[in-house]
């Protein structure tokens, strides 16, 4: 058979795919290990909802790459790999970023509640009410997902992993459900729930400083808290941002063709290229962390370079022959070597603390 890419084609499309993998991959890994391997980070319901954002988001960069792998090898959608990955992959893919969507959709539903009615967020959003939310999505999604490992093998003739469902009324309306589930329903919730936290924050930003009763003190504190606030709102809203315009052209696709009955036959170079976009939504979303965030980058910043906050303001110094002394690596790392260790040797990591909020 033919290539159907070619492969001046196929070194550029595998460049990048590795390139957006292996920055995905390492970016939300990194995530992973600042949330889990802080004890104060993982006390927010906020961090632990990123942080299974980052999960989803790592094993669909992971899982994605039973896809290209193929074409970019032999040129064409054939599928090398074991039968057996066909239907798993494309469950799992699915799965995951399903996953991803939904955690989305709770930590805009948490803000709102947090921001909007802040009397009732310490009963509504504790702890224990968003890990049983996110077990539940989690729960949901596999089992919306099962239409994809049942309805998916290799095809014996043209060697590829295809749905012989496709094209029947049963997988039409299972698509229009993905459709209002995943993208529209979202969507609607979004720009809704989110246009009202930006109209609060605005307001009190707004009454901040229309109180002359307030001290300097306490305008300062409470500025600082709303700063803090909108940047969070932000970050949130640029992940979602970054979600829709990386998956609606897939869906302009199955759109024009369910309501309009076109059948658009893009080049295979123009597939490829939506992969790489839904592959970007999961790769930058530890990038926008740690734009928004200074926690994150702070965080980030002593993971990497094993060094306490204070580490340039109050360095060791060697009187003696004028020069720093080099810091115990366990001193520089501190919780994170503590964390590690419990995980690659112990085989668990630490018991986090309870949080009330």
């Amino acid at each position: 058979m033919r290539r159907l890419v070619s492969l001046p084609w196929a070194t550029f499309f595998g460049s990048l795919f590795v390139v957006l993998t292996a920055v995905g991959l390492v970016g939300n890994t990194i995530v992973i290990v600042a949330i889990s391997g802080d004890r104060k980070m993982r006390k927010s319901v906020m961090n632990m909802l990123l942080l299974n954002l980052a999960v989803a988001d790592a094993l669909n960069l992971f899982t994605t790459m039973a896809e290209w792998t193929n074409t970019i090898i032999v040129g064409r959608p054939e599928w090398i790999l074991p039968d057996l990955l066909c239907p798993v992959a494309r469950y799992f893919e699915c799965v995951f970023l399903f996953a991803s969507i939904f955690t989305q959709l709770i930590v805009c539903v948490e803000r709102y509640i947090a921001i909007v009615y802040p009397i009732h967020a310490r009963r509504l959003c504790s702890r224990t009410n968003i890990l049983f939310l996110v077990g539940l999505s989690w729960l949901f999604v596999a089992t919306f997902a099962l239409p994809y490992a049942l309805l998916n093998e290799k095809s014996p003739k043209s060697r590829t992993c295809h749905n012989f469902f496709m094209g029947t009324a049963f997988w039409t309306n299972y698509k229009w459900a993905e459709f209002f589930t995943f993208y529209l329903g979202p969507f609607v919730i979004f720009i809704v729930l989110y246009s009202k936290v930006s109209c609060v924050l605005w307001a009190k930003n707004r009454q901040l400083y229309e109180g002359v009763s307030n001290t300097t003190s306490e305008v300062s504190q409470r500025s600082e808290a709303l700063a803090m606030r909108r940047n969070v709102v932000k970050m949130l809203v640029a992940c979602v941002c970054v979600y829709f315009i990386c998956y609606s052209p897939i869906q302009g696709i199955f759109l024009s063709k369910v309501l309009f009955n076109v059948s658009v036959h893009p080049p295979y170079e123009f597939i490829l290229l939506m992969n790489a976009l839904a592959m970007t939504c999961s790769a930058c979303n530890p990038l926008l962390y740690t734009l928004f965030s200074k926690r994150f980058r702070a965080r980030m910043a002593k993971l990497l370079l094993c060094r306490t906050p204070n580490a340039e303001t109050n360095p060791r110094k060697d009187i003696t022959n004028n020069s720093f002394t080099k810091v115990p690596f366990r001193e520089r790392c501190g919780s994170t070597w503590d964390y590690v260790q419990g995980v690659l040797i112990i085989g668990r990591s630490p018991t986090p603390s309870v949080s009330k909020k």
